[in-house]
């Protein structure tokens, strides 16, 4: 199921391009339609899990394979 943050990022996306259509659109898209996209982007973003590897993981120990301390 989609995050409503995901929902949000499409229909303002959506709505900054269809606003671009209509005379003075660009300013409505500008100041509403875009900043609200991001924020809703950042959402997403912020939702998805971390990939990153974790320092204290003792499979990943650069210094085990040398007998290091």
């Amino acid at each position: 199921m989609r995050t409503l943050c995901s929902v949000v990022a499409d229909v303002s996306l959506i709505l900054t391009a269809g606003s671009l259509l209509v005379i003075g659109g660009a300013i409505l898209a500008l100041f509403l339609f875009f900043p609200l996209f991001l924020l809703a982007l950042v959402g997403v973003l912020a939702g998805l899990d971390d990939r990153t590897v974790r320092q204290a993981d003792p499979s990943m120990n650069a210094t085990a394979w040398q007998g290091g301390s």
